[in-house]
């Protein structure tokens, strides 16, 4: 299978239920979550997980990374 062009994802736990973006990189992923954190933490944000997926080429599967954890 080809490589895929966004291998890595944040999904946040909204009210309403879970949104996933797909990024390029790890970076950009983080760069993602750590804003989405940033605006639970400002209380602008009704927001209350962030998860950080991979894409494993091998498996075809998107693998749990890391978690962000809000402190509050």
């Amino acid at each position: 299978m080809p490589r895929k062009s966004k291998p890595w994802a944040v999904i946040v736990s909204t009210p309403d239920g879970p949104t996933r973006t797909e990024h390029t990189s790890q970076a950009k992923a983080y760069e993602y979550g750590f804003a989405e954190r940033d605006a639970i933490l400002a209380g602008t944000s009704p927001d209350n997980k962030i998860h950080i997926e991979q894409w494993d080429q091998l498996t075809n599967r998107w693998h749990l990374y890391e978690d962000i954890h809000i402190a509050i």
